[in-house]
């Protein structure tokens, strides 16, 4: 009896953890592209400096050298919503 309720808990643990990793439904380029057109201005282009994906979310690092401007959004990997995480001007 132990063995078959520790083989349904293990198995339910299994099919679980794998549910909570959705692949993302906007792309690495789609979730750049939304920062770049978000932080846009008449200063300067925003270059991208790096992007990952943890947890859900795109962080994108960007930076605007025409207002010395730089910070980290998160992009949503389903919906493509932008968080801000920081951004600095110096």
């Amino acid at each position: 009896m132990k063995k078959i309720s520790l083989s349904i808990l293990i198995a339910f643990l299994l099919i679980f953890s794998g549910c909570s990793n959705a692949e993302p439904v906007i792309t690495e380029p789609e979730a750049e592209a939304m920062v770049e057109q978000r932080h846009a201005n008449s200063f300067g282009m925003v270059e991208i400096i790096s992007t990952s994906y943890e947890n859900g979310h795109y962080v994108v690092e960007w930076e605007n050298e025409g207002n010395c401007e730089w910070g980290i959004d998160y992009v949503d990997g389903q919906s493509g919503d932008i968080e801000m995480g920081e951004a600095t001007i110096c």
